[in-house]
């Protein structure tokens, strides 16, 4: 909670969320249309957040939609295909470099896009 409420204070934005991976990256969620603020000119904002907490910082935008959540969660990476079908979403990938990006070492990765997206939806994660 205290993080959210710095976050908001610096930035200006809505934070929707906040949670930690096991690295101590520090993820916010915040309201669509307010990634730009949340950043600041140049990355001012983050870098500056990243001095204070002396922690690694990630920003993503949210979206009521599954899919588009999705594409913003792997952001800057780009993948063939994103399908929701029976309570899951399905990113289609052939290339192994943008794969194994998706799923991570020891699937690191796909349990952090799957805990963000289990945040907001009742949806699970497959990459294929």
């Amino acid at each position: 909670m205290g993080l959210s409420s710095l976050m908001e204070r610096m930035t200006k934005a809505k934070v929707k969320d906040c949670f930690t991976d096991e690295e101590g990256t520090i993820f916010f969620v915040v309201a669509p249309g307010e990634l730009g603020k949340a950043i600041g000119k140049g990355g001012a904002n983050i870098k500056k957040m990243q001095q204070e907490l002396q922690r690694k910082i990630r920003v993503i935008e949210y979206s009521d939609n599954v899919i588009e959540f999705v594409k913003n969660i792997i952001y800057p990476l780009r993948v063939q295909s994103i399908i929701e079908e029976n309570g899951a979403v399905v990113i289609k990938e052939t290339n192994k470099k943008a794969k194994s990006l998706l799923i991570g070492r020891q699937g690191r990765n796909l349990k952090l896009i799957n805990r963000a997206v289990k945040r907001f939806f009742n949806h699970e994660i497959k990459v294929i």
